[in-house]
């Protein structure tokens, strides 16, 4: 009886988890994913570039206070904080990323995928979860881009 109740909630909890990487993670990690693009080759207006096209307002609107509040987090870009534009805010992160080595890139690229992912969930859950939701989710989606270090 135990092992039917377990097995029940585990099934939830993987159809909660799927709903969750489907709404949330699948957004952040695009996002970060472009950003990662202008690492190399940085554009005018980097919220354009970034943010999905099509992207509801509401949800632009999130994912840019999002990112507003994602890249002071990150004491990799201490400088950014003094810009107010959040355009202004993300030139600096992303000139403060070309200089890190591109492992390290990937790991802040990946938190700030997931804080992205929490923020727009509102926080329902730990952050250590968001951080391996979307872990999980950039393994399987990105593979290629792990054997490129």
């Amino acid at each position: 009886m135990i092992l039917i109740k377990l097995k029940i909630k585990l099934k939830s909890m993987l159809q909660e988890f799927d709903n969750y990487v489907e709404k949330h993670v699948d957004t952040a990690l695009k996002i970060t994913t472009e950003l990662k693009k202008l690492l190399v080759s940085p554009a005018a207006d980097i919220l354009v570039a970034i943010i999905p096209s099509g992207t509801d307002n509401r949800i632009r609107e999130q994912l840019v206070n999002a990112l507003d509040k994602g890249i002071e987090a990150l004491t990799i870009a201490e400088k950014c904080k003094q810009f107010t534009d959040t355009n202004e805010k993300l030139k600096c992160f992303i000139q403060q990323m070309q200089l890190r080595d591109p492992l390290l890139q990937d790991a802040v690229l990946q938190k700030l995928a997931s804080f992205l992912a929490g923020f727009l969930d509102g926080f329902r859950l730990k952050q250590s979860l968001y951080d391996l939701y979307t872990q999980a989710k950039y393994s399987v989606q990105y593979p290629e881009e792990q054997n490129n270090h």
